[in-house]
Order: structure tokens, then C-alpha cells, then sequence
């Protein structure tokens, strides 16, 4: 699957989950792009644009969480293909990351240290060992090794502010906002045109709607925009701002 597909292929998904949701989406979507989904229904032609909210790097020290995951899954991929090589007893690895704090991490070097602390301590696993201390190498926080076969995996944690969520929805509508003549113009005369936001359900992705949301107020051409938190299975109607105090309260 081409990136482009895989892109469409989640894009899907979270149409489909938010309508089950409970989004008044019609159904017999059309794929395609600016708009990503194409209507035809008995009230007129309708485009659905997606666009997903994610935690920005404000919540992990200036390090994007899902960028961040994705180092550390390159890390434990590699750190067992290398482990493995000269190590045929069965083992399993736990491991929660320390937080970068916005410092560059050499990949190789944690590759290294990870494998050379699970091969030195292997053999206390009976039938697991957890390092700590002095015993774990710089950027770990926690090792988990147990003796039994199974993918190595690392935990990601982390959370988000109330004033980053509104900045994320205020941001991710605005990106999309200047793009709506041109959804327009690519729909027959009088169409609708919504936005949908969506949310994932993994620590890095996830962010939640929060208590109050339906008195927030952001600045949108679209006809409708509409927010789907996967974590939460929920769906909120994103309202429009009606005043100029209104907007300028949004970009703040």
C-alpha cells in the first residue's frame, strides 16, 4: 500500500467511524481529493474534507509525540533484529523511554545500549527482570525483560492542555479554511462542504474532547464542521464565531 493509499484507507475509516458515531453523514461517499469525499444525496451535493488532530510538539518538549513514537518503534524493530542475531533464547522487551526534553538522540547509540543491557541480564529472567536504577542506559526508563517469545515493545506517554487542544482545533480549521473556494469549485453549484476532524485512539494521537467544547467558537467558511475523538467514540459539532471578539478570542 502506496502512502497515498494508506492515507485514504484511515481517511475512510474515520468517515466511517464517525458517521456510525453518530455524525449525520449520508452514506455512498466517493472518494477523491479537495474534497477527500464526494455526495450525491436527495437534499443536494455535499464534499466532506478530513483532517486529523494530533498532539502538537508543545506536549513533549518541542518533539512531535507521533514522531517521537516512531523513533522509538525503529529502535526496539532494530534493537531485536540485532539482539536476536547471536541470542536464540526466547526473550521479550518492555521498554518506556525517558522524554527527550527537545534533545537530539543518536538511534544507534540506543540500539546499542538497549541490546547490551538485555544481553547482560537475560539470564535473571526467570521468569522476568525489570532494570532500574543505575542499571538502565541513558534515554530508558524502564526495561522489562521476560523469558518468552514475542515482539519488543515500548509504551509512549504523555498528555495535553486544555489552551494546546483549542490552538490544535484552531490551527487544523484554519489550514483547511483556505482551501474551501476551492473544494467549491470543484462541487456542483450550491453544494455543501464540511470539514471532519478526527482524533486516533493511540497515547501519541489521542487527544480528548474536552468538558465545555460546545461553547468554544472558531472562525470556518465551511457549512459544517464536525470533531470525532476515536478514544472516546464521540462526536461534536464545531460552531462557528458569529462575532469579531469571538474570532479574536479563538486565535488566542
Amino acid at each position: 500500500m502506496t502512502r497515498n493509499q494508506e492515507k485514504k484507507a484511515t481517511e475512510q475509516r474515520a468517515l466511517t467511524a464517525a458517521r456510525e458515531a453518530g455524525a449525520p453523514i449520508p452514506k455512498g461517499e466517493t472518494a477523491g481529493e479537495e474534497p477527500d469525499f464526494r455526495f450525491l444525496t436527495p437534499n443536494g451535493a455535499l464534499g466532506i474534507e478530513v483532517s486529523e488532530v494530533l498532539r502538537p510538539a508543545s506536549t513533549n518538549f518541542g518533539i512531535s509525540p507521533v514522531e517521537a513514537e516512531s523513533f522509538h518503534q525503529a529502535i526496539m524493530l532494530k534493537a531485536q533484529e540485532k539482539y536476536q542475531v547471536t541470542n536464540t533464547a526466547p526473550t521479550r522487551v518492555n521498554v518506556y523511554f525517558s522524554p527527550a526534553r527537545g534533545k537530539r538522540q543518536d538511534k544507534h547509540q540506543m540500539i546499542d545500549a538497549l541490546v547490551d543491557a538485555v544481553t547482560r541480564n537475560r539470564n535473571r529472567a526467570n521468569p522476568a527482570a525489570v532494570l532500574k536504577g543505575s542499571e538502565l542506559p541513558e534515554g530508558f526508563d524502564h526495561i522489562l525483560i521476560t523469558a518468552e517469545s514475542g515482539e519488543w515493545w515500548s509504551g509512549e506517554g504523555g498528555g495535553i492542555t486544555l489552551s494546546e487542544i483549542r490552538t490544535e482545533i484552531a490551527d487544523k480549521i484554519a489550514a483547511k479554511n483556505k482551501f474551501v473556494s476551492r473544494y467549491r469549485a470543484n462541487l456542483p453549484t450550491g453544494a455543501q462542504v464540511w470539514l471532519l476532524l478526527y482524533s486516533r485512539v493511540t497515547v501519541s494521537r489521542s487527544v480528548p474532547i474536552p468538558f465545555g467544547i460546545e461553547e468554544w467558537r472558531f472562525p470556518f467558511e465551511f457549512d459544517r464542521v464536525f470533531w470525532f475523538a476515536s478514544l472516546e467514540n464521540k462526536v461534536v459539532d464545531i460552531h462557528r464565531s458569529e462575532s469579531t471578539q469571538e474570532i479574536l478570542v479563538a486565535k488566542q
